[in-house]
């Protein structure tokens, strides 16, 4: 048993605290992953370009979060970024939102939103990567979120 599970056991310190704890003593062990959600997508290219003829863009958000790799417990005690870049293949451009070049996250999670312009067609693909690094000794991998469209 953790000595911070034992604690928990015999204080009127609240279980949070405790969980909090335990959450920062696994980073320090290196159980830290980047999750992106979601990782695969196949968004309709009928769609997208609909969307775009109205709206003049299109815009996808992804989900990042700094995850324990053993149970993926989100890792509430980091906040920091991580660089972030778009790549696509086809006649459509994608850029992140506010020409950012990272993601922000807040209690281990934070939020990317990309923009689709032009005319988009299937098999068009779309691929945000994060690029993971250092963080209390640890590496961390890259991590990517790919839209291949479809008819």
């Amino acid at each position: 048993m953790r000595y911070l599970d034992y604690l928990k056991r015999f204080t009127y310190t609240p279980n949070e605290f405790y969980d909090y704890l335990i959450g920062v003593e696994r980073a320090m062990a290196g159980e830290m992953v980047l999750v992106v959600s979601p990782a695969t997508l196949g968004s309709s290219a009928a769609e997208v370009n609909k969307a775009i003829s109205a709206d003049s863009k299109f815009v996808r958000r992804v989900k990042v979060e700094l995850k324990a790799s053993a149970d993926g417990d989100v890792h509430q005690w980091f906040t920091g970024s991580f660089s972030a870049a778009v790549t696509n293949t086809g006649s459509g451009t994608a850029a992140i939102a506010d020409n950012r070049s990272s993601v922000e996250l807040e209690n281990g999670v934070g939020y990317v939103d990309i923009e689709y312009t032009g005319t988009w067609a299937k098999d068009d693909t779309c691929t945000l990567t994060i690029t993971g690094r250092t963080i209390m000794g640890c590496s961390i991998s890259n991590v990517t979120s790919k839209d291949t469209l479809i008819a």
